[in-house]
């Protein structure tokens, strides 16, 4: 069952995953959106389900952009579905990681878990050196460049940020934050430029 207080672009978000999900892995679809319901930390205001929907979706736009293979899409858009699974709110997020790089190896065993797990522990936050392979790149410029600034609906994210973590919440602190750490992809590094240089709002 699907996260409770889920708007309805969640649920869209949710049956778009799902349908890559059933056209990417057919016998094994159920199976992984049933653990992705059962995220211990679903309903979190920002590292809840919604969140993993928002980063997979946006995953597979960077992967195509990017050129990744079929195999390398697939690897980075489980890795996106469990990135933050279980989150704890431990202020070391290695801790945190475990948890997903667990429930990556425990419900994903059919295909590469362990690459998948390596992809997640990429995106342990704060960030390390330059990502070493394209894979680990896309995932975490899905996960920083999207929920807090490129969808129409941001701001609820940025506010549950503030909620789950009391970080800055608007619009100029998540610019802020993504030209401190970069993108990493041409893709993300392009789409931020598009996103800065949009007309302003009346």
């Amino acid at each position: 069952m699907a996260a409770t207080g889920m708007r309805p672009i969640d649920l869209e978000r949710r049956q778009r995953c799902l349908d890559e999900l059933r056209a990417r892995f057919p016998d094994h679809a159920g199976e992984v959106m049933a653990a992705v319901d059962a995220n211990p930390s679903a309903d979190l205001p920002y590292h809840g389900t919604p969140h993993l929907f928002v980063v997979a979706l946006a995953a597979l736009d960077l992967a195509q952009a990017e050129g990744l293979t079929p195999d390398e899409t697939d690897t980075v858009f489980l890795a996106a579905l469990f990135h933050d699974w279980g989150y704890l709110s431990a202020p070391d997020d290695r801790v945190n990681i475990a948890v997903a790089v667990a429930a990556a190896r425990e419900h994903l065993g059919f295909t590469a878990a362990g690459r998948i797990a390596e992809v997640i522990e990429g995106s342990c936050f704060p960030y390390g050196p330059e990502p070493p392979d394209r894979v680990q790149a896309v995932l975490r410029d899905a996960d920083v460049l999207y929920s807090t600034l490129m969808l129409p609906d941001s701001q609820h994210f940025r506010t549950g940020l503030f909620l789950e973590r009391g970080a800055p919440a608007t619009e100029q602190d998540a610019i802020a934050f993504i030209l401190r750490h970069g993108a990493q992809t041409a893709s993300g590094a392009r789409a931020v430029t598009g996103f800065l240089a949009r007309p302003a709002a009346p």
